[in-house]
């Protein structure tokens, strides 16, 4: 019955096509692909790629002669739309020559670049995958050339090669005794191979199977090499975008092993036969360990054929030799043979320390206290055999109670007593042995490796013993390294990995001559008959099911595009409403804008209008005491004209006269001055304000010019103003803003922060920062709540809406200290607790541009770039 479940499952299995899931939706992922919340949103956040790729490298990527400019093919373009498409990505490419896509990867001008190899000065600007690929490096030589299995085989002959490549140095190292003939192009190469002047061409596979396409007749690949540093073909990546690299990483985990070999066959299908060498990544241990121990002693059974034996002729051969041969080529090291009478004799020498290695054993638990084992590089089955004539034993079940012959040197005597307890396992010391037991008829089967056994029959002569059944068990065979050794397990293993499944092959088929027919137990066929019945009646069953849900899945697509047309056309429909909405929210923000504008100039008319009042008052004060000092001494001349009119003056009345005109001169002089300077402060001041001029200016004076302009608004409250700035302060920059700003400061403390019930304390300080100044403006007053703080600067925000605030003056304030100039504030306030605004300003304020003009709202203008 397993037999005939075997068959059967292998009948269905070939009826599986592999492929492509042509079902899957664009954007959907693959099966197996999880991608985190982060990688979605930044998929979401980039809808579509842009990959950069050589469109001259056939047949890795190239553009195709009968397509469109985006229509591209070869393998790595595969790999690229396989990866993208198992991740849900959208990708576009871009052709050009190799140097052109790896400047724009460079200069992250695209999202990636296709084919490409790591490399350290590549990284700091790119990520690179995941390998997808191995791309080998053939040597192209005249088909009549013998194929050699590595590169140390072609010592001595003329290898071309292009100059400046990574390939000279890998000749170089790989066969120093190789004739280097350097070449400026691939097609100056294969024409030296073509004349006889070089044996060979080495360069990458792809540019050798597209050069011998001209004449394929006088060219052949003779060995593949796998270099573990330049094989790797990988996508680079955008390296200031992490998650794009996870995302590719798991679309090409995501590729399916049918997937590789159909782009594998499609594209590099030129080369399957041709020999293969692989280069092992040893590590610098690795290597130091392999420099130290050149010679290595290796122990050979010399009665074990076709594993190995020795020959007639005396000289040792079999599988293993072959493998270990190899292996001596891979490490770089010389093993030196020691042949053993037997196995038992090699376990000895190892234990011992006689020898280093055995060719060809298996482990057991006893072996392991002195012996490691590699991987295993050669599996036999063991099998039943018994007298030529007798009935299938029908496994191992049908010996029970017998007594069967196994192999003392394997662990199947243990296993058979383990697993199968009615057995009577009988140890014999080799197959021949067991052999002569058979035939005595002291036991009715034996137990041994099938390769191994058959072979030592034809040896025998024993026509009279057959394969008569299978067991579950296999031989497994692999390399004995004495244990103190265990640094070279790794290294056998890497190599023993590295030698390609047809170079394995060859290595059995060459020693394994030897083929047996023998009795077919026909029992299981009737229930395998059953079995392709049942297997035929699901199959068929299978297609009306198939038929019915393709017919179903028929009128989905049709509904589904029916729904896709109404979804489009209200989709229409909703794009119009938007595009008119946001027509009309743009016009209502112009008609805001202009209105805050509008508002803002009305600000400005005010501020403008109590500087007036401001400076009226200021002015009254002089001009009065000039006036009364004028009308005074107006009196006094009169009175000094009658008295000289009628001759009644007297000494001591002209004295006084002059002592008076000389007081009523010094008043009236003294407050002309006043009102002079209180003119000069209002007409500079009006000017900065009205026009925004820039100039250099002391910040204390214009400091000051703003608190006279305030004077008679606070002169009548219960408050004074606090004024802390050096003389030495000067600003390159626009006083009329920064007026303004202080002018709003203070209004809003008089009328928002202070109470008229009770004192108060306005502070102005600054102070110098580098190439800034600090100016810190500070109130003792009502102060303002905390969720308050982010609305103040907010257009039309006032907490006195209706009592005649209107929400402009701190918005203006951080307009102008942000714009035009060019600084920054910050405000520090708790309800009770007063308000700080930090102000930093430039000593020297930026140049004005259109955005920082129109970002004052009319209250300044660039200037004109024109000469007057």
């Amino acid at each position: 019955m397993p037999t005939a479940t075997r068959l059967l499952a292998s009948f269905l299995c070939m009826s599986v096509l592999f492929g492509v899931d042509a079902t899957r939706p664009a954007g959907a992922l693959a099966p197996g692909v999880t991608l985190t919340p982060q990688e979605q949103a930044w998929i979401k956040a980039h809808p579509l790629l842009t990959m950069a790729a050589d469109e001259n490298n056939a047949p890795m990527i190239f553009r195709r002669a009968d397509g469109d400019r985006g229509s591209f093919g070869g393998a790595c373009y595969d790999y690229a739309a396989l990866a993208a498409r198992n991740a849900g990505l959208t990708v576009r490419y871009e052709g050009s020559t190799w140097d052109e896509a790896l400047q724009k990867g460079m200069a992250h001008q695209v999202d990636g670049v296709l084919c490409a190899r790591d490399r350290p000065e590549r990284r700091t600007r790119l990520n690179f995958s995941n390998a997808y690929m191995e791309l080998p490096i053939a040597m192209a030589t005249r088909t009549e050339h013998a194929d050699l299995p590595t590169l140390g085989g072609f010592a001595r002959q003329r290898i071309a090669v292009v100059r400046g490549t990574v390939r000279v140095p890998v000749i170089r190292a790989r066969c120093p005794d190789c004739r280097i003939i350097e070449v400026a192009s691939p097609k100056e190469g294969m024409e030296l191979v073509r004349q006889r002047q070089a044996d060979g061409y080495f360069d990458d596979m792809p540019v050798i199977q597209r050069a011998m396409t001209a004449a394929p007749e006088q060219y052949k690949i003779a060995l593949l090499y796998y270099d573990s540093e330049a094989a790797a073909i990988r996508l680079a990546l955008r390296n200031d975008q992490p998650e794009l690299l996870s995302i590719i990483n798991k679309g090409l985990a995501a590729i399916t092993g049918a997937e590789h070999e159909q782009i594998r066959a499609r594209w590099l299908a030129g080369a399957e036969d041709a020999p293969v060498e692989r280069a092992l990544p040893f590590t610098p241990a690795q290597r130091a360990w392999l420099a130290a121990h050149p010679v290595i002693r290796v122990g050979v059974d010399s009665s074990r054929a076709p594993v190995e034996w020795r020959g007639e002729d005396g000289k040792l051969r079999g599988i293993s030799l072959d493998f270990m041969a190899r292996v001596s080529e891979m490490l770089g090291v010389r093993f030196e043979l020691v042949p053993m009478a037997s196995v038992a004799e090699e376990l000895t020498g190892i234990e011992q320390r006689r020898i280093d290695l055995a060719s060809g054993l298996s482990q057991n638990a006893t072996r392991q206290r002195y012996m490691l084992l590699s991987d295993s590089y050669l599996s036999t089955p063991l099998v039943i055999f018994g007298k030529t004539g007798s009935s299938p034993s029908g496994g191992l079940a049908g010996l029970k109670g017998q007594r069967v012959a196994v192999s003392a040197r394997t662990a199947v005597a243990d296993a058979i007593a383990r697993d199968w307890p009615t057995i009577q396992a009988v140890p014999t010391a080799n197959f021949r042995a067991a052999t002569q037991l058979l035939r005595s008829g002291q036991v009715q089967a034996i137990v041994g490796p099938l390769l191994t056994g058959t072979h030592q029959l034809v040896e025998l002569g024993a026509a009279d013993v057959q394969v008569m059944g299978e067991t579950d068990y296999a031989y497994q065979v692999g390399i004995g390294v004495r244990s103190d050794w265990p640094e070279l397990v790794p290294m056998l293993n890497m190599a023993l990995a590295a030698i390609p499944k047809t170079e394995r092959d060859g290595f059995r088929q060459k020693w394994n001559t030897v083929r047996f027919e023998h009795e077919v137990d026909y029992r299981p066929l009737g229930l395998l008959a059953l079995a392709v019945l049942v297997a035929l009646i699901f199959i068929l069953q299978l297609r009306v099911m198939v038929k019915h849900r393709t017919r179903e899945l028929r009128e989905e697509v049709a509904t589904r595009r029916a729904r896709e047309e109404e979804i489009q056309q209200l989709n229409a429909v909703l794009e119009a409403r938007v595009e008119q909405r946001t027509a009309e929210l743009r016009q209502a923000n112009d008609d805001l804008r202009l209105a805050a504008d509008h508002l803002v100039q009305t600000e400005k008319v005010a501020s403008l209008g109590r500087l007036v009042a401001g400076i009226a008052h200021e002015l009254n004060t002089p001009l009065g005491s000039t006036l009364t000092a004028a009308t005074t001494l107006k009196a006094h001349l009169t009175s000094f004209r009658k008295g000289l009119e009628t001759g009644t003056l007297k000494r001591s009345t002209a004295d006084d006269f002059v002592g008076q005109c000389q007081q009523a001169c010094d008043i009236i002089e003294r407050n002309a001055y006043r009102a002079a300077g209180l003119i000069d402060n209002f007409k500079e001041l009006a000017v900065d304000q009205a026009s925004a001029r820039r100039r250099r200016f002391p910040l204390k004076r214009t400091v000051e010019e703003v608190l006279a302009t305030h004077h008679n608004a606070w002169k009548a409250t219960p408050h004074n103003i606090e004024l802390e700035i050096g003389d030495t302060i000067e600003l390159d920059s626009f006083p009329g803003p920064l007026a303004q700003v202080l002018s709003n400061l203070l209004e809003n403390s008089l009328v928002h922060g202070l109470s008229a019930s009770h004192p108060g304390c306005v502070r102005i300080s600054a102070r110098l920062q580098g190439n800034d100044v600090a100016l810190t403006y500070s109130d003792d007053g009502s102060g303002i709540p905390a969720h308050h703080h982010n609305q103040i600067y907010d257009p039309f925000f006032t907490t006195r809406l209706g009592q005649g605030g209107s929400g402009l003056g701190l918005y203006i304030v951080q307009t102008l200290v942000t714009g035009v100039l060019g600084g920054h504030i910050t405000v520090q306030s708790q309800p009770g607790q007063g308000t700080v605004f930090n102000i930093t300003l430039p000593l020297v304020a930026p140049v004005l541009s259109e955005g920082t003009a129109s970002g004052a709202h009319g209250l300044v203008a660039v200037p004109s770039s024109k000469a007057a």
